[in-house]
């Protein structure tokens, strides 16, 4: 053994990872010099062989003062655990909203809602880990990082080429129990309420409750609501079905894309992009079907009710005479308001050339030098601007305006009790006021004129 061993000592950590030199108390009566070789000699003694600490190798060569020590003279490397696995989501799937200075309270909560084949998530995969080394050269086992535990579930698919996750399927986006699903019907067991807030899926929403005043409904799918709707509003891309009825305070409005199945309307807005079914009355209502309405067990009383094809209904207006109106082949509503549209064309022309008129008068009256004439054709250019404007947009919504549905030639009133006086029938141009009461009968058009004939079977 080394001479050094008489002045010095070496202590290793409990794991092996530092070693540090201390002096004796023979340190200050050494009187040999230290070389490099004898240091060397004292690590090789204790089997000290990696992680030299080279500063403190020179150091101690140079006759440091007793205080100076102990000093660290060899450092390994630890080993580094290899990186868990881990699912990067390309969206938020939390149910929380931006409350923005615009929000509006009753939205308190968002549905994550994806399309199909939209990318989900990308899976990393976990990494191996790099060994380490103690002081004695010993290798020191680095952990592998875990796999990220989520699979693909419910509507879900998993490409290893590219270690992605894909929906196949419209829903609710959600991971659970490790595995990552798409749910295509959104379900509400309860009467929404605050605590759910207004709704806008991709998929079905299906609502065990009612439907409030105030709240939205929305849903890219169908609307199913065991309940009733008061003066809410309910919208979907597919069918809507509501199993009690449309108490909508002149407010409500439910519109589908296909069909529409209530039990009753009651003061309220409903357009099916195909057929309406209710089970029992309408009452008060503006209704449009494009195809057929069917009331067989009910009344329609009040309102307005268009159709492109038929309607069928048990009676039609009241013992009381409640004006009653059924079209055929318009959409009243949008038939009312691109009249409106068109008197307000109309009327924005008739401005127009008034206003054209009255500028090439004043331009005539060399206006440069009167100031207050200048004054007054500025006015008369922004304001034939406005109108322009306004005349362009009016236009505009023209163009996208279409209340026609289906053909009146076509289509037919079918009453199978009752059908009041004071109902009027319209058939696209055509239009005849029922003055008396009728019973089981039926109407269209025949050689250009309503007739109303005896239903047979």
């Amino acid at each position: 053994m080394g001479f050094l061993n008489e002045f010095f000592y070496v202590t290793v950590s409990a794991d092996r990872m530092t070693a540090q030199i201390h002096s004796k108390e023979t340190y200050n009566k050494m009187d040999a010099e230290i070389t490099e070789e004898s240091l060397d000699q004292l690590l090789s003694d204790n089997k000290i062989v990696y992680g030299i600490h080279q500063d403190n190798f020179v150091a101690i060569l140079t006759d440091l003062p007793v205080e100076s020590y102990p000093l660290i003279i060899a450092k390994g490397n630890a080993a580094i655990n290899g990186k868990d696995g881990k699912v990067l989501y390309e969206m938020d799937f939390t149910a929380e909203i931006d409350r923005a200075k615009d929000w509006n309270f009753r939205e308190v909560m968002r549905i994550p809602s994806v399309n199909i084949g939209q990318k989900l998530a990308k899976k990393e995969e976990p990494t191996k880990g790099l060994e380490g080394t103690d002081v004695f050269g010993m290798s020191l086992p680095a952990l592998p990082g875990k796999p990220a535990i989520d699979k693909a579930g419910k509507n879900v698919v998993y490409r290893e080429e590219d270690s992605t996750f894909y929906a196949t399927s419209e829903g609710q986006l959600s991971v659970s129990g490790g595995k990552i699903q798409v749910q295509p019907i959104f379900t509400v067991n309860e009467t929404l309420s605050m605590k759910n807030g207004n709704l806008d899926f991709v998929g079905t929403i299906i609502i065990h409750g009612d439907v409030p005043t105030g709240y939205t409904v929305k849903a890219d799918g169908d609307v199913k609501i065991f309940g009733m709707v008061e003066a809410a509003t309910v919208i979907a891309g597919g069918s809507i079905y509501i199993s009690e009825g449309l108490a909508g305070l002149k407010q409500g409005t439910i519109k589908a894309s296909e069909n529409i199945t209530i039990s009753y309307i009651n003061q309220g807005s409903a357009f099916a992009g195909n057929d309406l079914y209710v089970e029992n009355s309408i009452l008060h209502s503006e209704c449009t079907a494009r195809n057929h309405v069917y009331c067989q067990n009910g009344n329609i009383i009040g309102g307005s009710l268009s159709a492109g094809k038929s309607i069928e209904a048990k009676d039609i207006g009241n013992r009381m005479s409640t004006h009653t109106e059924i079209v055929f082949g318009i959409n009243k509503m949008i038939g009312e308001q691109e009249i409106s549209l068109m008197e307000k064309k109309k009327e924005l022309q008739d401005t127009i050339t008034k206003l054209t008129i009255l500028g090439k008068k004043m331009e005539a009256q060399n206006p440069s030098q009167d100031p207050k004439l200048r004054v007054t054709l500025l006015k008369q250019k922004n304001s034939l601007n406005k109108a322009l404007e306004q005349l362009k947009e009016v236009s505009q919504k023209l163009e996208q305006t279409d209340s026609h549905i289906g053909s009146e030639r076509e289509a037919r009133l079918v009453v199978r009790n009752h059908l009041y006086s004071n109902v009027m029938v319209t058939f696209g141009k055509y239009k005849r006021l029922v003055d008396q009461n009728h019973h089981y009968v039926q109407m269209e058009i025949v050689n250009n004129e309503i007739t109303l004939q005896p239903l047979f079977i």
